[in-house]
């Protein structure tokens, strides 16, 4: 099986790079007049699977909003997981997953690969153990063909205290995450590999340098619209990288429905932008 890079490369030619967020939060169901319980759940996602059709090249449902429901709420992720895999997309699931030995290797299990329960292409993971601890969870998803995007600088103002905080060497802690990432990647591949990095969208000063030493990595940037950063920053600030990135939309585009029609219009005006970005 080609490669999670591979395949996201393909289909970002021929449909958008855009990463659309399926997020539906309290706040959203409620806004589309939608039940709070899990068959609220099912038709929102309805909705926006109808909505994208075969537009966008990633889709990202953040688990978060599914788990709120329960065991229902997770057969509804498991099963927008292979309505987005059926359109021809590749699904990311948002879980940020961080833990060590077995219990991460469960969560490769769960999560990614062909043969696993969910069914993701992708999924995004947390590195505060430490990047050695996410072993297990990276190669199982060379091994699979699926990716892994670890969080290396966030979109929202707390993370920076940490991710920029300074290493013995010099580094910052998202530097030296993302020389891991790329030194993983090297190992596997001599092109861009398995393992990506999120990158926030509103990214500034020291981020660019860190964004700088991932060379042979995909790069996740959520942040644009109800965060405030744009697809011109993602042109400017990423520079050769934006031909690597998933920008990231969900509440942008979500905010539109639950009209398909309105939704439709949003997702092919964010498309658009997102093809334009690469130039």
């Amino acid at each position: 099986m080609p490669s999670f890079a591979e395949r996201f490369l393909k289909l970002a030619e021929s449909r958008s790079p855009l990463c659309l967020g399926i997020d539906p939060a309290v706040e959203l169901l409620q806004q589309w007049g939608l039940p709070l319980d899990a068959k609220g759940l099912g038709r929102f996602c309805d909705i926006v699977i109808e909505a994208m059709d075969d537009r966008v090249a990633v889709v990202k449902p953040q688990s978060a909003f599914f788990e709120q429901f329960g065991p229902e709420g997770m057969q509804e992720l498991a099963r927008v997981v292979a309505m987005i895999k059926d359109r021809g997309a590749l699904a990311l699931i948002d879980v940020k997953r961080g833990d060590i030995g077995h219990t991460l290797e469960a969560y490769a299990d769960a999560m990614i690969g062909p043969n696993s329960p969910f069914g993701g292409d992708a999924m995004t993971a947390s590195a505060y153990l430490g990047f050695g601890a996410l072993q297990p969870l990276l190669k199982k998803a060379a091994d699979r063909g699926a990716g892994v995007f670890v969080v290396v600088r966030s979109s929202n103002p707390e993370g920076r205290a940490l991710q920029d905080a300074k290493l013995a060497d010099g580094r910052t802690v998202a530097t030296a995450l993302a020389d891991d990432i790329t030194a993983f990647n090297a190992s596997v591949t001599t092109g861009v590999g398995p393992i990506g990095a999120v990158m926030g969208a509103t990214m500034e000063g020291t981020a660019v340098e860190t964004l700088a030493s991932l060379p042979n990595a995909l790069i996740l940037a959520p942040g644009i619209g109800a965060q405030g950063a744009t697809f011109d920053d993602l042109a400017r600030n990423f520079d050769d990288a934006v031909q690597r990135t998933l920008p990231s939309v969900s509440r942008g585009i979500l905010g539109k429905g639950p009209n398909v029609a309105d939704l439709r219009k949003s997702i092919e005006l964010h498309c658009d932008q997102a093809r334009r970005m690469r130039g």
